[in-house]
């Protein structure tokens, strides 16, 4: 189940203000910090899927603090040689899932005015506009009803924007506990007449659009899977083909290697060791997870498990310096090993 934002907001302030943040970074903190992003909206903007997304203002004010802090911002690639350097600086390296068009619209004019490498994890999906985003039609459902009846989540009030939030967390959480949900969920969407295409269209990149980003010096492309789904729930050679397929496709649209790759969803119910044998195999350099975790030389062991710390436009003070210290890992693993992965 998902911590509401405000209750994550307050044990974070709570950390920062008792000095608590700062004690675990001495354990926790790590040499550096892979920052997850997925979509970067207008400050204005709406969206209840809220955790998948960060404004502009938020996204610059994020890298001025990261920037403030004396932090370099470093490609994954160097991120692999600093892991192997015991006297490397302190470092963040950035990353952004599933390709949407944001990302060169609006992302990359901040990422250019701070000198911000960052790497684009994109499904074949996406660009085909034939992947199924059962999540953009849930935003969809939850933005255009003030109240919902699902299969076994009962009656949800959704009238204004912090129930739909709310509600659409509430279903999204509720998928990842049981992927069994999915067809019902699915036949709901289809009797709204929400058609996940269209959804997909508005937000992806084009193969046009991809080209160009791949050869912006700031930029990387990596991998995603060709159709984002749940890798631990598919046999090993879906999943090989989901990688291998992914990585060619975006090799041969792009004309460069693609060497770095991200698990579709990336919690422990979606990838483990399997998978992070499967990208080896493939030819990914590095692979990432969702897992809350900062980075050690003892990661050099585990390259295709690499933990990642998400922002979104709730970041602040509090909450970004908690997320540098290792909090998020210290929460996630009960105040044990601070080195995450599989």
């Amino acid at each position: 189940m998902q911590v509401h934002p405000l209750i994550k907001s307050g044990v974070y302030l709570t950390a920062h203000v008792t000095g608590l943040s700062r004690a675990l970074g001495f354990r926790y903190r790590g040499r550096g910090v892979i920052f997850a992003f997925h979509s970067i909206v207008d400050d204005d903007a709406f969206c209840p899927d809220h955790a998948l997304r960060c404004t502009v203002g938020k996204l610059e004010w994020i890298l001025r603090q990261l920037r403030l802090q004396q932090l370099d911002f470093v490609t994954l690639d160097e991120t692999v040689e600093r892991l192997n350097a015991p006297s490397a600086r302190p470092f963040v390296a950035f990353t952004f899932d599933d390709g949407f068009a944001d990302n060169l619209t609006k992302a990359l004019p901040v990422m250019e005015k701070f000198a911000a490498p960052f790497t684009v994890y994109v499904p074949t999906g996406m660009i085909r506009r034939d992947i199924d985003a059962w999540w953009f039609g849930i935003v969809e459902l939850v933005r255009s009803h003030n109240e919902l009846k699902l299969p076994t989540l009962g009656r949800l009030r959704c009238p204004d924007r912090a129930s739909k939030q709310r509600v659409y967390s509430i279903i999204e959480s509720a998928i990842h506990d049981n992927f069994e949900l999915l067809p019902a969920i699915r036949e709901v969407l289809v009797a709204a007449n929400i058609q996940i295409p269209a959804l997909v269209d508005r937000e992806a990149l084009t193969e046009r659009q991809i080209r160009t980003f791949s050869q912006h010096p700031l930029v990387t492309i990596g991998g995603h899977t060709t159709s984002h789904r749940n890798l631990a729930r598919a046999p090993a050679e879906i999943v090989r083909a989901e990688m291998g397929d992914n990585r060619k496709y975006l090799e041969e649209l792009t004309g460069t290697p693609v060497t770095h790759n991200a698990y579709p969803f990336g919690h422990a119910g979606a990838c483990g060791d399997r998978e992070a044998a499967i990208s080896r195999a493939v030819g990914f350099r590095t692979a990432v997870t969702t897992r809350p975790g900062t980075l050690f030389p003892e990661h050099r062991d585990h390259l295709h498990a690499l933990p990642r710390v998400c922002l979104t436009w709730e970041e602040n003070a509090a909450t970004l310096q908690c997320k540098l210290n290792g909090l998020s890992r210290a929460i996630n693993s009960r105040f044990g090993h601070p080195v995450a992965h599989m």
